[in-house]
C-alpha cells in the first residue's frame, strides 16, 4: 500500500480522475448514439409487454450493484487492456448484423457484451471481474426469444392448469377441466397466457439472482438458491389457479375474475418471496446483512 499527498491509502489500481471521466462520458454518449434506437424500443417493450414490465428496474438495481463493489473496483482498476478489443468489435458488429437483420433481441444481448468488453478495455480484467454480477445483471432486462417465449408460456400454462385443478378438486371444489378451460358450477375460468406464469418466472429469477448474490456461503449452494426460483415461481403460479378456483365457487366467477385476479399477482409474489427465504434457511446460508449476527 502507498499513500497519496492528501493522507489517503490506495492500492495498485488506478484511482479514476477527471480524464477517466471525461473518456468514460464520451463512451457513454457514444454508446447511446449507436444504441439509440435499440434502447428506445427496449423502453417501448418494458411499458408494452407485461412480460418485460419488470425490465425497467433492472437498470437501477444493476447500477446499485456496481455502487456497491465500488470500492473493489477502484482497488483493481489499471489502464485497461487490449484484450478486450475484439470483444468489443464482435459486440459492434452483432448490432450491425442484428440491425441488418431486423432482430431486436441480439442488439440487447451486444450491448450487455459491449458495457462488459469497455469496462475490461479502460479498466482491465480484474476491475471486471470486481464487478461481473451487475454487468450480467442487465440481462434480465432484455426479452427472450418470441419462440423460447411461446414455447414455454404454452408448457407452463398446460402444467398450471392441470395442477391448479387438481389442488382445488382435493379441496373438494367440484369442477371439470377441458383443456385451458376449468368448468364449475359458478361459471367457467379460461386459463389465458397472462395465467401461465412466464411474466413471474422471469421477475423472480431477477430477484433469486439477488438473493443468491447476496447471500453468504458456498458458491453451489448460492447457485441452488438462484436456481430454486423457477420451481418456486411455478408452485406460486399453481396455487394461484388454485385460489382462483376456490374463490370462484365461493364468491363467484366476477370476483375470481374481477378483484381477486388483479391482486393474486401480489400474492403470488409473496409466496415466492417466503419460499426463497425458506430454501435459504433449508440450504444453509445467511444474507449478508445476517453475517454479524
Amino acid at each position: 500500500m502507498s499513500t497519496t499527498e492528501d493522507g489517503r491509502q490506495r492500492g495498485n489500481g488506478r484511482m479514476p480522475g477527471p480524464a477517466t471521466g471525461l473518456v468514460v462520458g464520451a463512451v457513454v454518449v457514444l454508446v447511446y448514439l449507436i444504441y439509440g434506437d435499440a434502447l428506445r424500443t427496449l423502453w417501448l417493450t418494458w411499458q408494452t409487454n407485461a412480460n418485460y414490465s419488470h425490465g425497467m428496474l433492472i437498470p437501477p438495481i444493476a447500477a446499485f450493484l456496481f455502487w456497491v463493489e465500488r470500492e473493489r473496483f477502484r482497488e483493481r482498476a489499471t489502464s485497461g487492456t487490449p484484450w478486450a478489443i475484439p470483444f468489443v468489435v464482435a459486440a459492434l458488429a452483432v448490432h450491425v448484423l442484428s440491425i441488418r437483420a431486423g432482430v431486436f433481441m441480439t442488439q440487447g444481448y451486444s450491448l450487455v457484451l459491449l458495457v462488459a468488453a469497455v469496462i475490461a478495455l479502460l479498466f482491465g480484467g480484474r476491475a471486471l471481474r470486481a464487478v461481473w454480477f451487475s454487468v450480467a445483471y442487465l440481462v434480465f432486462m432484455l426479452p427472450m426469444p418470441p419462440l423460447l417465449m411461446s414455447a414455454v408460456s404454452f408448457r407452463l400454462k398446460i402444467f398450471a392448469a392441470r395442477a391448479g385443478s387438481a389442488l382445488a378438486i382435493k379441496l373438494g371444489i367440484p369442477l371439470a377441466r377441458v383443456g385451458m378451460t376449468i368448468h364449475m358450477p359458478a361459471g367457467s375460468l379460461r386459463i389465458a397466457d397472462p395465467c401461465s406464469g412466464l411474466r413471474s418466472l422471469i421477475a423472480l429469477l431477477a430477484l433469486g439472482a439477488l438473493f443468491g448474490y447476496f447471500s453468504r456461503g458456498p458458491v453451489w449452494k448460492r447457485v441452488a438458491l438462484f436456481a430454486s426460483a423457477l420451481p418456486i415461481a411455478v408452485a406460486a403460479n399453481i396455487v394461484r389457479i388454485m385460489l382462483l378456483c376456490v374463490v370462484a365457487n365461493v364468491w363467484g366467477i366476477e370476483t375470481a375474475l374481477g378483484f381477486f385476479h388483479d391482486v393474486s399477482g401480489v400474492i403470488i409474489f409473496v409466496i415466492a418471496l417466503i419460499g426463497l427465504f425458506i430454501v435459504r434457511r433449508l440450504l444453509g446460508i445467511r444474507g449478508s446483512s445476517e453475517e454479524g449476527e
